[in-house]
C-alpha cells in the first residue's frame, strides 16, 4: 500500500541525484556488507587475536533462554516468546543468502565483495585469512 518508490522521491528532492528504489536497497545492502567485514576484522577470539570470519557461531547467537524459556510449550504458541533453534538458523542462513554472504559462516564472500566494489575489502579480508 502507498508509493513504494518515496524514499528514492525523498532522496531526488534532498540530493538533486535520480536513485530508484533498488539503487537505495543495493546502497543498503553494500553498507550492511562493508559492516559486516568490519565486523569480521576487529572481532577478538577468546585467546586475544583479531580477526573472526564464522559469525554463524560467534557472533550470530542467542542466549539459551529465548529456545528454553517455557518448556512445555511450543514454540511461537501464542502467549509465548519462545523461538526455535532450527527455525532461527533457517532465518539466518536467509539473512546471510540475501547478502551474497558465506551461508555457513556468515561472512562475505570474494564474490559478493567484488558484486559491490570493495577489491580494498576483499584484498585486506583475503590478506588476513578471513575469506570463506
Amino acid at each position: 500500500r502507498g508509493d513504494l518508490d518515496l524514499e528514492a522521491k525523498f532522496f531526488k528532492a534532498v540530493t538533486g541525484e535520480d536513485v530508484t528504489t533498488d539503487d537505495l536497497y543495493t546502497a543498503g545492502a553494500k553498507i550492511m556488507t562493508l559492516q559486516r567485514a568490519n565486523t569480521v576484522r576487529g572481532m577478538t577470539k577468546d585467546d586475544g587475536t583479531m580477526g573472526e570470519n564464522d559469525m554463524r557461531n560467534v557472533h550470530d547467537t542467542m542466549t539459551a533462554w529465548t529456545f528454553d524459556i517455557d518448556p512445555d510449550i511450543k514454540p511461537f504458541t501464542e502467549g509465548t516468546i519462545k523461538m526455535d533453534r532450527d527455525d532461527f538458523q533457517t532465518a539466518l542462513g536467509m539473512v546471510y543468502d540475501t547478502f551474497g554472504w558465506d551461508h555457513e559462516k556468515g561472512c562475505p564472500t570474494a564474490a559478493c565483495l567484488d558484486q559491490y566494489g570493495m577489491a580494498d575489502v576483499k584484498e585486506e579480508l583475503d590478506g588476513l585469512g578471513l575469506l570463506p
